[in-house]
Order: C-alpha cells, then structure tokens, then sequence
C-alpha cells in the first residue's frame, strides 16, 4: 500500500488543495463571490463592485478568496495584479508605484519599452527609466505623497486601458494598518473610479474594516461590501471530495457527514479534519 500524505493544507493564509467559491448572496444570478469580483473588472468602473471590500472572522478564507481574486483575474483577463499583504504600522502609499510597475512587468514582459516610455519617464522623478527597471516614484529619501501616487496610477491606468487591460490591487488583512492609512487608500481608489481608469482595488479584513469604512462616509459608498459566511453543508463537501477524488480516495457517506458536521462551516476546519 502507498501511503502519501494527504492535500488538505490546515492553516491559517494557506491556499486550500481546492478553492470553493461561495455563493454571493447579493448576486441575483448566483455567482460566487470570486466570480462576481472578475465580473467587475470585466465590466470596468461602472460596476458598483468594482471596488470590493471582503471581511470575515479569523480563519474564514480571506486571504483565500483575495487569492482566488488574483488568479482568476489575471488569467481569464489579462490583468496585471498587485497582491499586497499589510503589516501592523506600515505605511502602504509608499510602495505601491514599485508594486504596479513590477506587476506590469511580470504580466506584460512584450510591452516592457513602452511602460517605461509612458508610465515611468512621465510618472518618477528619478533617472530615466530602463524598460528592464522597477519604478521609483520618487528619488530616496523622499516622502511618497498622496498625490504623486495618484499620478502615476492614473498614467499606469492610461496605458493598461489602452492595451484593454487593467490592474487590480488587493490588500489582504488591510485591518492591520493604520486606520489614517486606510483611509487614505479609500480616497486614492474612489478618485481613480471616477477617473473611470481599469484600476480596481480590493480590500479584506475582519468585521471592524467594514465599520472603519462606514465611519470614512464620503468614499464608504464606493465599496461593494461583501461578508465571507460560513461554508453550507455542500461547500463543505466540495472541500473535501475534490481533493480527495483527485488521489483516487473516496469517503464513505457516513464519515462524510460526521466531517461537515464537525466543521460547522468553518473553512479553516474543513481543512484540518480532512
């Protein structure tokens, strides 16, 4: 007999063997949360879930939903993706420029000459920049402002919608910054909307961002709030069949059950019983 160890993976950020897209209550045509959030982007800044904003309790599948977000994004639409994940007391603003101008290289390799040529040369304020190079908005030592990021992703936003493309930029675990910095972010996306460049931004966090954002009032109405809920009963058995399935292991009806019941819906249970 062989024995390999199994694919379920217990802990906490992990990306599951098997991502199961939950259905969006809010969605009246029944896609998942995933699917709804590429749709968005597909459809561009009209879309009132163009700027997403995912919470959930601890262990709930955040960062698994944002990564979800990303691959699919990128894959079916060609979308060049920051995925950003926040510290305690960072300041974000300042790292953004490098961010989108490596993502656009990671995604668009042939257009290389014509970023630096459009986006950096026109955006930083240092040397010329190589088609090779990752942008620095600003010389070092500098203070990135609020304004100068704005800038240049209005020019990286300008170039990607002429190539029919876009960004998107996600912060998972945003709840860990400060609240001034997340603000501030709300502020940056909600301006970039109305530019109506393909620029979307994510953000995922516990409960409390939701009220954090709500507090923000002017630009909490931007933000198509989605609430991850716990897995139902056959979300639950989708976790654990697919993977299962795939080593040519079945599970017996009856222990089955005993695991959804177990895991009370909890993403990050379904991974440790199975």
């Amino acid at each position: 007999m062989t024995y390999s160890l199994p694919p379920y993976r217990p802990f906490r950020g992990a990306e599951p063997p098997h991502f199961v897209d939950r259905a969006d209550e809010n969605d009246v045509f029944g896609a998942g949360i995933v699917a709804a959030q590429v749709n968005a982007c597909a459809a561009g800044p009209c879309d009132p879930r163009f700027f997403g904003l995912v919470t959930g309790a601890p262990a709930s599948g955040k960062t698994a939903t944002v990564r979800a977000v990303a691959k699919e994004v990128s894959a079916r639409l060609g979308w060049a993706v920051v995925l950003h994940r926040c510290q305690a007391k960072q300041r974000v603003i300042s790292t953004i420029a490098d961010e989108v101008g490596a993502s656009a290289r990671r995604s668009w390799p042939g257009h290389l000459g014509r970023f630096a040529h459009d986006v950096l040369s026109l955006g930083c304020s240092a040397s010329p920049a190589r088609a090779d190079a990752v942008p620095h908005l600003l010389s070092p030592g500098d203070e990135a402002s609020w304004t100068s990021v704005r800038h240049f992703l209005k020019l990286a936003g300008m170039f990607a919608r002429g190539m029919g493309s876009g960004f998107v930029l996600i912060f998972d675990d945003a709840d860990r910054l400060p609240s001034g910095e997340v603000e501030v972010l709300g502020y940056l996306a909600r301006n970039l909307v109305r530019s109506e460049l393909p620029i979307a931004f994510m953000f995922s966090g516990g409960p409390e961002l939701q009220a954090r954002f709500g507090r923000s009032g002017n630009f909490s109405g931007s933000a198509w709030h989605t609430p991850l809920p716990r897995f139902t009963g056959e979300e639950a058995r989708e976790a654990l069949v697919v993977p299962a399935a795939e080593r040519g292991v079945e599970f017996e009806d009856g222990a089955l059950e005993l695991l959804c019941e177990a895991s009370a819906g909890h993403p990050l249970e379904v991974q440790r019983l199975g």
